[in-house]
């Protein structure tokens, strides 16, 4: 079972000139999984040339406006541009985020055949404040893990085994969302292929930020990363200041110091393959 991680966006809550908020798209098997949707998420998947209607599943993390406020525009989308009989991809958010996206349909939309459809996408929910767990397809399973976040806006990192017939072997894919130093990194990113880790922050320009509880710094992250034995991590959710300013040396340098394995600070569109 081939996987690939296609990054769609890096940016943090208000993105560098240039950059787009955080979100992932998975290609796992016959699998699209949209990992978070912000407000311009339809720009960010034309960008790649995937289809709305390719999702088979949208994961949301959290409900604040950089991870989720795409999703009335994918709810048009699919009632404009979709066949009324044309199967819509099913949604995993913990009840928190579920009960944000229903008020954004309604507050968008109303009773319009918009919202109506949407109402209609089977629906995952998975525990805000406990370990949770789902089977997507065979072989195919995503572990989720609160995060150290948002009391408001609970937060669910996601951890996606893919587990293909003996021949070949097992991928870990492992994502933080948005969240500040918390051990339940280490359970989520436990000897994963790949770890896409929040570094909002680096220690060298933003000394104060370490220890946050909302973000993480790069540094932060590589610690995760090498006490969690991943082999690759991905620096995301990068303040726009550092962007701007021309410091993704000083993120990565200061992530590679903290961990051994493979660093990267991806650009929108940049795709892994596993």
């Amino acid at each position: 079972m081939n996987a690939q991680v296609v990054f769609l966006g890096t940016g943090a809550a208000l993105p560098a000139r240039g950059t787009t908020n955080s979100a992932y798209l998975l290609r796992i098997g016959s699998r699209t999984i949209l990992f978070d949707c912000g407000p311009t998420i339809l720009q960010q998947l034309a960008a790649v040339d995937v289809s709305p209607g390719a999702l088979t599943h949208l994961f949301i993390s959290h409900r604040h406006g950089d991870h989720a406020l795409g999703f009335p525009m994918l709810a048009l989308w699919w009632a404009l541009s979709l066949p009324p009989a044309a199967p819509l991809p099913t949604l995993l958010a913990g009840p928190t985020t579920f009960q944000s996206l229903d008020a954004v349909l309604d507050n968008s939309y109303g009773d319009a055949f918009i919202a109506n459809r949407a109402r209609m996408a089977p629906r995952i929910v998975l525990p805000d404040a406990a370990p949770g767990e789902a089977l997507l397809a065979a072989g195919l399973t995503v572990r989720t893990l609160p995060m150290q976040h948002s009391a408001w806006a609970p937060t669910l990192g996601a951890r996606f085994e893919i587990r293909p017939p003996a021949a070949a072997e097992a991928v870990t894919l492992a994502f933080t969302a948005d969240t500040g130093p918390t051990d339940a990194v280490l359970a989520l990113a436990r000897d994963a292929d790949l770890l896409v880790h929040d570094a909002c922050y680096s220690e060298t320009l933003n000394p104060e930020r370490a220890g946050g509880k909302v973000h993480a710094t790069a540094a932060e992250a590589a610690r995760d990363a090498e006490r969690a034995g991943a082999l690759h991590l991905a620096l995301v959710h990068v303040d726009a200041a550092a962007i701007e300013g021309g410091q993704r040396d000083i993120y990565l340098s200061e992530a590679a110091a903290c961990f051994k394995g493979r660093v990267s600070l991806p650009a929108a569109t940049h795709t892994l393959e596993f």
